[in-house]
């Protein structure tokens, strides 16, 4: 069996190499001619690796002492606990130090028991095993190698406390490279059983799996995730996801680090917990106010470290500080989106505070505020009156802040130009956002709704993706509903739609009223 996961082969010109490099390798046995011939085969199988042979911790610790260590292979018979407490201790030091057991068919702990505690391979002692685990190790340690030099920074930082929580390494093609012990308690899989799984199996609902595979097929940098996940322990847990992708190649396979947080106990009570897409899992608006305010606090410390190394490192490789500079820069953004969940989930889910307002009233203080953006990109503003409605003024300021400036950034090469109309029915009222915009694609008016969908990156058009998602909530709030009629290249058309008793006669004043910054 070989544990090294697919579409993960190495480079023919690097595996010269790779058969050259001095791995230390601690067998940890009592029986010295199992030590013998386990040790025979894996100097076979790596030549010119350092294989040092131990029958108690204190001869492990010694060799430790002596250097780095990229490997244990130890036989588990009644002490486990003493082998699970060496490799905690080795992985302080070297965290991507690889954990074997190789013992007898009897006494080789269950899947169980190996949950959680960091184990890279189980291999029976029989005739067949003292052949396969070298030759098994031999290709996870060359991989692990070349993974190394590929995305130029330690495999083992992956899992240290810049991936906080149960966090994982995934391959391009969407297969779990690496685990952490965490990701391994979650899921109640050791993760010799995990690497090479395909992670979109954990989520639950279908809708959430193609949304998935979409995501991975289109490759973005940086993304998030949230929906139902499949876990023994807890009934579909509802866990967000942050995933950055680690290096880069010129073969164009990419990886991801994903990070984990479980959201169940922070849904918004009341919510439905068994539908399925329009449910918890098919809106990041279950995630509330006490993840966002926990988050911050890390946040803000790794954004002034990000600050203070930048000033450090001044003068280093264009490499290092670039690197840097992309922490930053993702913490920041980071920074956003908590700010965006915050403020998303703070919307009551009744608007509070209502008065009749005027909505001329809001879109002139929505211009004032907006009124640097306009200016700078020359931007006209044509509106008819507005009536007064029943609202709450300030969420329904932060709307039409939102649907101008969205029709001011995504504008293409033209002069932005916005019109604002009201048109009353017999059920309802519809104020209208016209814009001369990019416009929208048809199968992703949806999606532009939902929390952190963003259909452009960040070189293109800056922002998170969080805005919209409110709008929708503060209009909902209100009993109403915002949708959108768009033709990509020519523009779109926001529509904000009042129904029932807020809805009063509209005081037509005639005429065109027009704003020109």
């Amino acid at each position: 069996m070989s544990y090294a996961p697919k579409n993960a082969l190495i480079a023919s010109n690097n595996i010269a190499k790779l058969l050259n490099y001095k791995y230390r390798i601690i067998l940890f046995d009592g029986d010295k001619h199992d030590r013998a011939l386990l040790g025979l085969a894996l100097r076979s199988a790596l030549p010119n690796s350092e294989v040092l042979e131990a029958s108690s911790a204190v001869e492990v610790a010694h060799h430790i002492s002596d250097g780095a260590i990229d490997a244990v292979i130890a036989d588990p018979v009644a002490r486990f606990g003493e082998i699970i407490a060496i490799m905690v201790d080795i992985r302080k030091r070297y965290p991507a130090c690889l954990c074997w057991l190789f013992s007898g068919e009897g006494s080789l702990p269950s899947l169980r028991d190996c949950v959680g505690r960091g184990i890279d391979g189980r291999f029976a002692k029989t005739s067949s095993g003292f052949l396969e685990l070298p030759k098994a190790l031999a290709d996870r340690l060359r991989w692990l190698t070349e993974l190394k030099h590929q995305l130029a920074v330690d495999t083992g930082a992956i899992f240290s406390s810049v991936f906080p929580g149960a966090t994982c390494l995934i391959s391009d093609d969407g297969n779990l490279l690496m685990v952490s012990e965490e990701f391994e308690r979650l899921v109640e899989q050791p993760r010799f059983s995990l690497v090479g799984q395909p992670f979109v199996q954990f989520w639950l609902d279908a809708k959430k799996r193609e949304e998935w595979q979409g995501r991975m097929a289109r490759g973005p940098r940086s993304w998030e995730f949230a929906g139902r996940f499949r876990c023994p322990r807890v009934d579909k847990p509802v866990m967000a996801m942050a995933l950055r992708m680690l290096g880069s190649e010129p073969s164009g396979l990419k990886r991801w680090a994903g990070s984990m947080t479980d959201v169940s106990g922070l849904t918004i009570a009341g919510s439905p917990s068994g539908t399925e897409a329009g449910g918890l899992d098919s809106e990041v608006e279950q995630i509330a106010f006490a993840l966002s305010h926990d988050l911050q606090a890390p946040l803000n410390s790794l954004a002034s470290h990000a600050q203070t190394l930048q000033q450090a490192l001044q003068g280093e490789s264009e490499e290092i500080t670039s690197a840097v500079k992309e922490v930053d820069g993702l913490t920041k953004r980071m920074q956003q989106m908590l700010d965006g969940i915050l403020e998303y989930s703070m919307l009551a889910s009744t608007a509070k505070g209502r008065e009749i307002v005027s909505l001329d009233g809001v879109l002139e203080e929505t211009i004032a505020n907006l009124r640097s953006i306009i200016d700078e990109s020359g931007a006209t503003i044509e509106h008819q009156a507005l009536p007064a409605l029943a609202i709450a003024r300030t969420q329904m300021i932060q709307v039409f802040q939102n649907l101008i400036s969205n029709a001011i950034k995504f504008r293409g090469a033209r002069i932005p130009r916005i019109r604002i109309s009201a048109v009353e029915t017999r059920e309802c009222l519809r104020i209208r956002f016209d814009d001369n915009g990019i416009g929208i694609e048809s199968g992703n008016i949806e999606k532009i709704f939902d929390m952190f969908q963003r259909l452009h990156g960040d070189s293109e058009y800056s922002g998170v993706g969080a805005g919209l998602a409110i709008c929708r909530r503060i209009m909902r709030a209100h009993g109403g509903e915002i949708q959108v009629e768009s033709t990509p290249g020519r523009g779109s058309c926001f529509i904000l739609e009042f129904r029932g008793a807020i809805v009063r006669t509209i005081d037509a004043s005639g005429g065109v009223n027009e704003a020109v910054g």
